[in-house]
């Protein structure tokens, strides 16, 4: 018997999103189908609110959003619901390392702003992309003040493997490194990832864990795969995530999402 959907969470990239970073409107379509039935849903991703915020607000949702790979918990416009960030003093354990890297370090003071230590070929075109305010400061790595709700790196797709492994054997289990996109990984502290920032929203609305069903594509979306009682890899994400997965959608080409229907039609009739 499939569980039972009350609240059905959501990634963006490569889930929900197209390869654009666009809303595709038979996504959109199955948003709105999935909320007359009664299913909560929810974003859960490793983006910032400041490039997650319109899409929360095109498909006209009220309930929260969990951002940085479940670190920021909360309502848009409102103090968080929960929140871990990384301190300071965490924040410069890691920007010196990374900064060995070839690459961009990005960091983020609030859910509002996005900080780059420097523009390079891979991600001078991201404020385009995302529609949003960059604001590139070399003097990161050295005057770098006050928390961060995480640490990114990007570089070319060739090179970031290397600066994975490099990351991971450096810091240990001191953070939770992972992969987010073929070309970034992102930092946060231990234990916190997309099933713990999950499972706070889920308590927070009174939903158990039986009754939630979750969608991702990537590495980063493997906690909460695995958290969820019915979780879902789209059809291109690596073999890895669709092993973990109950269920493996279409691809975010063949707009994937849409395969949710006849699954959550099916657990409704057994419901009832």
């Amino acid at each position: 018997m499939l569980a039972q959907p009350r609240l059905l969470a959501l990634d963006l990239d490569g889930t929900l999103l197209d390869e654009h970073s666009m809303l595709p409107k038979e996504h959109e379509e199955l948003v709105h189908w999935v909320r007359q039935q009664g299913i909560e849903v929810a974003i859960v991703t490793g983006r910032p609110l400041l490039t997650t915020r319109w899409v929360w607000e095109r498909l006209q949702l009220d309930t929260p959003v969990v951002c940085f790979n479940g670190v920021w918990v909360g309502v848009p416009g409102e103090a968080p619901l929960a929140c871990e960030a990384l301190h300071e003093h965490e924040v410069h354990d890691i920007i010196s390392v990374l900064g060995e890297l070839d690459g961009s370090i990005c960091v983020y003071p609030g859910v509002e702003r996005w900080l780059i230590h420097r523009f390079t070929n891979r991600t001078r075109d991201f404020s385009r992309l995302y529609g949003v305010t960059i604001e590139e400061n070399p003097d990161i790595l050295r005057t770098w003040q006050g928390d961060s709700c995480k640490v990114m790196f990007v570089s070319e797709p060739d090179r970031l493997q290397a600066a994975l492994r490099q990351a991971r054997d450096h810091f240990a289990d001191r953070y939770h490194v992972v992969a987010s996109q073929q070309d970034r990984f992102e930092i946060h502290r231990p234990g916190i990832t997309k099933a713990w920032g999950l499972a706070q929203l889920a308590q927070l609305m009174g939903i158990e864990q039986a009754s939630v069903w979750a969608v991702g594509d990537a590495a980063n979306d493997t906690e909460m795969l695995e958290w969820a009682a019915m979780g879902c890899a789209m059809g291109h994400a690596p073999q890895t995530l669709r092993d973990c997965a109950d269920v493996t959608l279409p691809s975010i080409h063949e707009y994937g999402l849409q395969a949710l229907r006849p699954l959550l039609q099916t657990a409704l009739t057994e419901k009832s």
